[in-house]
């Protein structure tokens, strides 16, 4: 607690930043291809950067290394989640609960996010915890969309270049809005693999 109180007093009047940012910028150069930080595990401290010092290691793992870092000469080790980059979605504003998802309120960005949810399910999905802009959206954020019955009718859209060839089609299986879906064309009766656009339109071949 002295240390802390002491810290705040140093940047007491100075422009000062979350700890954990701070740390997060010094390791990024650092981190390797393909790799992003998670997580800082620091308290929430506001402190001035330049009196933050960042002992980066030589190699950086997947996994949750400690890191050194001193705050005007108090030294600690702070545990980071290093993980790999993945496609995440990320909310484009702030997300109220009860919300219906549509390709607007997200946006996807390469992370190391844990636990987040499927991006191409998202579309008609409920939110069930609000979200603030720009963090990622959790599985257990969202309520998704009920998946279409076998045997339900939907709109086909068969694309090939500036080609769009549209008709109906009989869902073979359930799928989920923002899924991949297997259809009979009413037409014609051959079998077509696609992905099912909310609300009921299956799309073959190029996806928005």
């Amino acid at each position: 607690m002295k240390a802390i109180l002491l810290v705040m007093a140093l940047v007491h009047g100075v422009s000062a930043e979350p700890l954990a940012k701070i740390v997060e910028a010094r390791l990024a150069p650092a981190l390797p291809q393909g790799y992003g930080i998670t997580k800082v595990f620091a308290p929430e401290l506001d402190v001035d950067a330049k009196k933050v010092a960042v002992e980066v290691p030589g190699e950086i793992k997947l996994g949750r290394p400690s890191i050194k870092v001193t705050i005007s000469g108090s030294t600690r080790y702070i545990p980071v989640q290093v993980g790999k980059l993945v496609e995440t979605a990320v909310a484009t504003h702030d997300l109220a609960e009860g919300d219906a998802l549509t390709d607007a309120d997200f946006a996807i960005e390469l992370r190391a996010a844990e636990n987040v949810a499927v991006a191409g399910e998202l579309a008609g999905a409920h939110v069930q915890h609000a979200v603030k802009a720009g963090a990622p959206i959790g599985k257990l954020d969202v309520a998704l969309a009920p998946p279409l019955p076998r045997g339900m009718e939907v709109a086909l859209e068969i694309r090939h270049g500036r080609i769009r060839v549209r008709g109906t089609a009989i869902l073979e299986a359930n799928a989920r809005p923002g899924g991949p879906a297997i259809a009979r064309v009413a037409q014609t009766k051959t079998l077509v693999h696609g992905t099912l656009v909310a609300p009921s339109t299956l799309v073959v071949g190029e996806t928005p």
